[in-house]
């Protein structure tokens, strides 16, 4: 790493940029397979909360997410994201995991160290569960610092806790604002109260 970490606005400004283009690969990536509502993966790996890398003033973002697919489809799930990774300048590792007849046999593309991702993993189980984590590489700046920019330190678990659902279509959004919880959705705005 080159310079001093970016800090302040200039940390948040730099660490949107590297969020939203990351996400909006994985997004894209996802809508090649279904554009339908996929399952979230615990708090940890929602996407947007910085994660500590091994050296000092850096942070990453991890995602997870699964959905339900037709399982008698999974090769031709496998070959649309060969595809497109592959069409992205990516060189995807595929590879077969158990056997034909057992319930556990699934398909693996695996990329490492490629563009904005130290790991980005898409499994195609035969029962058509198929799941991408993704892990970005380590940008500059302080994840303690980035956390308290993007989440003012509200406590994530009182309102702000994302659903357990999220479409690839959902527009993306950087941070959170304090009394605003716009990890929840579809609930009923509150009722105005009328001035005195």
């Amino acid at each position: 790493m080159s310079g001093p970490a970016p800090q302040g606005q200039a940390l948040f400004n730099e660490a949107e940029e590297n969020y939203l283009r990351y996400r909006g690969f994985v997004n894209e990536l996802q809508t090649t397979l279904a554009d339908e509502d996929w399952k979230i993966g615990q708090l940890g790996v929602y996407g947007m909360q910085p994660v500590e890398c091994d050296g000092d003033d850096q942070y990453r973002f991890d995602l997870n997410r699964s959905i339900e697919l037709d399982g008698a489809q999974r090769e031709a799930y496998a070959d649309t994201v060969e595809e497109f990774l592959t069409d992205n300048d990516m060189t995807p590792q595929r590879r077969v995991l158990g056997e034909d007849d057992q319930e556990g046999q699934l398909i693996q593309l695996t990329v490492r160290d490629e563009g904005d991702f130290s790991l980005l993993l898409v499994e195609i189980r035969q029962d058509g569960r198929v799941r991408i984590a993704a892990e970005t590489a380590c940008w500059p700046g302080d994840r303690d610092e980035l956390s308290e920019l993007l989440f003012h330190g509200e406590r994530l678990g009182e309102g702000y806790l994302p659903t357990d659902v999220e479409s690839p279509t959902d527009p993306l959004f950087f941070g959170i604002t304090p009394g605003d919880p716009q990890f929840v959705r579809d609930t009923p705005a509150p009722a105005e109260t009328p001035a005195p």
